[in-house]
């Protein structure tokens, strides 16, 4: 039996792919599209959920968005190697206390492509 709604699960980007922890803590970690291939940048990611549900604890939630996920995973997708496909929204706790970039801009994101030679659109 699914929990009711409680606190939002924060999208964030996992190797160019959309993911959410459990808000609950349970330390579970879902995909938040069906069907897409994370080592394909053209990857159609079309079966977008419609909320959080974890697999483990069974917590149902909303989901918070990016307000600029299309750009986001624009500029993310141009990068050759899904492994360097991420981003995470400001203060997610992962970041925190991997040490890890966290709340960039688009312009933050464009500027590291940059960085490391990858053209733009």
């Amino acid at each position: 039996m699914a929990t009711l709604l409680t606190n939002r699960a924060r999208a964030w980007v996992y190797s160019g792919a959309w993911v959410a922890d459990c808000p609950r803590g349970c330390g579970n970690v879902e995909y938040l599209f069906d069907l897409f291939d994370a080592r394909d940048p053209t990857s159609p990611r079309t079966v977008r959920k419609p909320q959080f549900w974890c697999s483990y604890c069974h917590l149902l939630a909303d989901i918070e968005w990016a307000a600029d996920e299309a750009d986001i995973m624009a500029v993310l997708g141009r990068r050759p190697i899904p492994h360097n496909r991420n981003w995470l929204p400001a203060g997610h706790e992962f970041a925190l206390r991997a040490g890890l970039p966290h709340g960039q801009t688009v312009a933050d994101l464009e500027d590291e492509n940059t960085e490391h030679g990858i053209g733009g659109q």
